[in-house]
């Protein structure tokens, strides 16, 4: 993946080094790869371009980069990279529209979808982020563990027989608020009072918080607090959650603007907090003009 980095033509050569990666993103890179095959034949002649979602991340801390895993396998390209890329830069963006502070502070951002990731910034580059080699890894998604104990992973292998395909298909689609609630769907399981929908709110709330904790650690402090994601974004109640163990951090959310949706929902007196509406496809085009 080392070489796959700045926005460039899709060509026949790019595609085939992004086939070889479907592994790593099983659920995004298939998809993905089919799309812009079938858009070839339908416009022959247009010209397409890639951008790279862990591109944003290629300036990752040294201790952030490493995992703790034996050289060969680093030497394998074992080691982190990150996702959601292009929907940290968005957000990036629309808060330095609003503060350009951020681009000089320290800042964390919660990404919370369908996939889910937490990203530490400081001075406007992405420093550590929550995923590593896949999607999977980090705080639990809808359908999507998060980080597991590998000692888990080798017990099923040996005592459960599963192979890597039941493995992956559980990791990916039955896992995460899925594997707790019997489904992922947070407006759902936030109006559901049941002992396990509230169980995994809880889950996610407290995973959350830890990781933007943690993400602050990375950087030395904290000045801004950014949500985003089809979660982050349109869950008040969420985020008022997260927020609320994260006091003791100076964190403290302004109920009645978080309510409404606001860009800007703290109270003031402590770091900012925002709630953007992240523009992906904006990063995408703008991406494009540097090699048009």
């Amino acid at each position: 993946m080392a070489d796959l980095h700045d926005a460039r033509e899709l060509d026949e050569t790019v595609l085939a080094k992004l086939d070889e990666l479907v592994p790593f993103a099983p659920l995004h890179q298939p998809v993905a790869l089919a799309f812009a095959r079938a858009a070839r034949l339908r416009w022959p002649h247009a010209r397409q371009g890639v951008a790279f979602d862990t591109d944003f991340h290629a300036s990752l801390a040294p201790w952030s980069r490493r995992l703790p895993v034996p050289e060969a396998w680093d030497a394998l390209g074992i080691r982190r990279y990150g996702f959601h890329g292009l929907a940290f830069a968005s957000a990036l963006r629309i808060v330095a529209g609003h503060d350009t502070g951020i681009l000089k502070g320290r800042a964390v951002f919660a990404h919370l979808g369908g996939g889910c990731s937490v990203n530490a910034v400081e001075g406007g580059r992405s420093r550590d982020t929550t995923m590593a080699l896949t999607p999977l890894g980090g705080i639990p998604s809808p359908t999507r563990s998060g980080d597991l104990d590998p000692g888990a992973l080798l017990y099923l292998l040996r005592h459960e027989r599963l192979d890597a395909q039941a493995l992956e298909d559980g990791l990916d689609r039955s896992a995460g608020l899925a594997g707790i609630a019997g489904h992922g769907d947070m407006r759902v399981l936030l109006a559901d009072p049941g002992p396990q929908a509230q169980l995994a709110v809880e889950l996610f709330a407290v995973r959350i918080a830890q990781s933007i904790a943690a993400m602050a650690t990375g950087i030395g402090g904290l000045d801004h607090v950014v949500f985003s994601g089809g979660i982050g974004h349109r869950a008040p109640v969420l985020r008022a959650r997260i927020v609320a163990r994260l006091a003791w951090l100076g964190l403290a959310l302004a109920p009645d603007v978080n309510d409404a949706g606001a860009t800007r929902i703290d109270r003031g007196g402590g770091p900012s907090i925002w709630n953007v509406a992240i523009d992906e496809e904006r990063e995408l085009a703008e991406s494009a003009l540097a090699w048009l």
